[in-house]
């Protein structure tokens, strides 16, 4: 094989490398496992990782994704309850109806999904905030409360919503490793059509939001 012919074959190796590289979505690189068994790998972008699973009670869900913000920024957006309707998807009303301290919340949703009713519900948070303690990570953790606030006419209310935030430090402190999850029956009646895109649509804009949200917070404090 003459040395010109080599060149060729090896400059057309390498640009077949860098062309795979730019093609495999970078989302692979992720270090996300699986949560267990009769877990589906539901969405896989670049940036987020989610998996489903069918229980008796209705869905659960887990979703993860790194975020360029240090988890308390992060933490912060999250917890922003009464600026919700500015960046949540869907969110058309949102209100704390009590705190406790820095640690307890009673706050109150109403979202406008799209192709079915409104839904509302009622959440108690805990809160916790990183420390030196727990490795710096932050949680928001909470449970459907749905006496807290009367029903509204014409409002499905949501009376299974059980889920948290986990904000951990990732590269030194400067990122997060920003992990959903939630065990949730939407009520009422939903085509499977429309379920589904909860995995597809509504949690990917979700992520999309809480990581703009905290991108641009953490802009506004540096």
């Amino acid at each position: 094989m003459s040395r010109k012919l080599k060149r060729i074959r090896g400059s057309a190796t390498a640009g077949l490398i860098v062309l795979l590289w730019c093609v495999i979505p970078l989302g692979w690189s992720l270090d996300v496992q699986r949560p267990g068994t009769g877990w589906t790998e539901a969405y896989r972008s670049a940036e987020l990782v989610i998996f489903t699973k069918d229980v008796e009670k209705g869905r659960r869900i887990v979703a993860i994704a790194e975020v360029d913000a240090r988890p308390e920024v992060v933490f912060n957006v999250v917890n922003d309850f009464d600026h919700y309707p500015e960046f949540m998807p869907y969110v058309i009303e949102s209100r704390v109806l009590s705190r406790n301290g820095d640690s307890e919340v009673v706050a109150y949703n109403r979202i406008a999904p799209p192709f079915v009713a409104e839904r509302d519900y009622p959440l108690k948070f805990r809160m916790t905030r990183g420390s030196l303690a727990n490795g710096g990570v932050f949680r928001s953790e909470w449970t459907a409360s749905p006496e807290a606030e009367p029903e509204v006419e014409g409002v499905v209310r949501i009376r299974l919503n059980d889920g948290s935030w986990v904000a951990e430090p990732i590269s030194g402190g400067s990122r997060t490793r920003l992990t959903y999850t939630l065990l949730t029956n939407p009520g009422g009646m939903i085509p499977d059509f429309v379920a589904n895109m909860s995995n597809t649509v509504a949690i990917p804009k979700l992520f999309k939001a809480v990581m703009k949200r905290s991108v641009e917070k953490a802009g506004v404090g540096e």
